[in-house]
């Protein structure tokens, strides 16, 4: 690890677990905040939009909304610096959902992230995510 990006690296990983949490916690202003002012989304393996950040959140808002829960989880980030503003970054991650409450049904959707995150005046956020989906499973 290269000691003069340590700080950088630490922030990237902050900024997705922000981005985690948000879904978790279904804060939809925190969510959107992780993503700069013209980042593009492409959540099409899971069957959601490939476009504008907005579009995506309408998409993953209604989607999530409807369950009754949908705790997130994220790790293994791996941070390539491109240059002093941008980062490439892959992460994996893990959602379990409920669905219903007296008899519920969970479901478990697992993949992994390719992002793009660039360096903004209000720190780093996510250019660019592209979603591979793995799996979708009864958890």
């Amino acid at each position: 690890m290269n000691n003069d990006r340590v700080g950088d690296q630490l922030a990237i990983r902050q900024l997705l677990a922000t981005y985690t949490w948000a879904l978790t916690d279904r804060d939809w202003p925190a969510w959107r905040a992780a993503f700069s002012a013209e980042a593009t989304v492409d959540y099409s393996t899971a069957g959601g939009p490939a476009g504008p950040v907005d579009e995506a959140m309408s998409w993953i808002e209604e989607s999530i909304g409807g369950l009754d829960k949908a705790i997130s989880h994220g790790g293994n980030e791996v941070i390539d610096f491109v240059d002093d503003h941008t980062a490439n970054v892959r992460s994996i991650y893990k959602m379990v959902m409920q669905i219903g409450t007296d008899d519920p049904t969970y479901l478990e959707a697992s993949g992994w992230y390719l992002d793009t995150v660039t360096l903004t005046s209000e720190g780093w956020r996510i250019a660019q995510r592209t979603e591979h989906l793995a799996y979708v499973r009864p958890g």
